[in-house]
């Protein structure tokens, strides 16, 4: 029988199932550090954790030096919208402040809503974004960061975000050493 479908046995946490957002990105990160085709491993991890959110639409991107935009590298996209290499540039200026605080801060992810009469929801087209955040850095990019596009509130399980990060960290090493 497998462990996510086993009984989990009282104070025992380390027989409970992660939650699929987190599964999905230790799983992107394996791929994207092992498979040749990293652009391939990334966007399968994309696919996953659009899934996994419940999201529009999912990026992996790299914020600029002053946190106020972000430059989109991949996506994943449900419906009929478009996947793969994207050069969208996401404005970060309607939140500019809750964005500031979260580059301040230490913490790896920002839930920012988004009202309708925003001009963010214009860009976006979504309720809610989440950003989270890696620790790496490509010379000339910036901070690779993950943007989902939401309709309705994700909270991130435990460990989550930083599972996430180890994604982003991963497909910034990769494509650092491509553009070296």
């Amino acid at each position: 029988m497998p462990d996510s479908l086993r009984p989990v046995p009282a104070g025992d946490e380390r027989w409970a199932a992660s939650d699929p957002v987190t599964e999905a990105a230790i799983t992107g990160a394996a791929l994207v550090r092992h498979l040749d085709d990293f652009r391939f491993a990334s966007l399968r991890a994309l696919r996953q954790i659009h899934r996994a959110l419940g999201a529009e639409r999912v990026a992996i991107g790299f914020i600029d030096a002053e946190g106020m935009s972000v430059r989109e590298a991949l996506a994943w996209s449900g419906g009929f919208g478009r996947c793969g290499d994207s050069e969208r540039v996401v404005s970060c200026e309607a939140f500019a402040a809750k964005m500031g605080a979260w580059m301040a801060s230490r913490s790896g992810a920002l839930e920012v809503e988004i009202d309708g009469f925003d001009p963010a929801w214009h860009e976006l087209g979504c309720d809610r974004l989440l950003l989270v955040r890696g620790e790496r850095f490509v010379k000339g990019l910036g901070q690779a960061v993950l943007l989902a596009q939401l309709r309705a509130p994700a909270p991130l399980a435990g460990g989550a975000d930083h599972a996430l990060a180890m994604l982003l960290d991963e497909y910034a090493c990769r494509r650092q050493s491509v553009r070296a």
